[in-house]
């Protein structure tokens, strides 16, 4: 049976750790969780504000806010008309109701394009407000985007 011993303070060639150092340890291993923390705790450039991410002026992030706000709405109506849409031709797919089907196909197909159509619509006019430089950036931000929504939900709406 294995009996606890206290680190030995005069086994030859064996020191005690001081509490000076052990201190400086330990400080190090915060020091270097907090700034791995630190790194994964920042947003991907797709997870930025566009202001942040594109550095806007105050007069190009209010327009882009008033873009935004506008089609949100707009958007938010018609992905409402989509998502009703979609669960009726889900429905008829359960059913396997061929008809329902064929009826129900285009009916999302075209929402889905005028989904796309808003979207699209809102990139050009924030588009029209930022620098060339700005529209680099706004570029690799919207790839970024189109990354990372992989298996989303999202996906098969854009």
């Amino acid at each position: 049976m294995f009996t606890f011993r206290p680190f030995p303070a005069r086994v030859a060639g064996a020191t005690r750790p001081s509490s000076q150092r052990r201190a400086v340890l330990t400080g190090l291993l915060s020091a270097t969780v907090f700034v791995s923390f630190l790194a994964l705790a920042q947003p991907a450039a797709a997870d930025q504000s566009l202001e942040t991410a594109l550095g806007l002026s105050m007069d190009q992030a209010h327009a882009v806010m008033a873009i935004e706000k506008k089609y949100r709405l707009e958007f938010a109506a018609k992905r409402g008309d989509f998502n009703r849409e979609s669960r009726v031709l889900r429905r008829a797919h359960i059913a396997r109701d061929s008809a329902a089907i064929a009826k129900q196909e285009p009916v999302v197909a075209a929402l889905q394009e005028e989904l796309r159509r808003i979207h699209d619509a809102e990139n050009e006019k924030i588009r029209a407000v930022l620098t060339p430089a700005q529209r680099g950036r706004f570029e690799g931000v919207l790839a970024q985007r189109k990354a990372m929504r992989g298996s989303s939900r999202d996906e098969r709406l854009l």
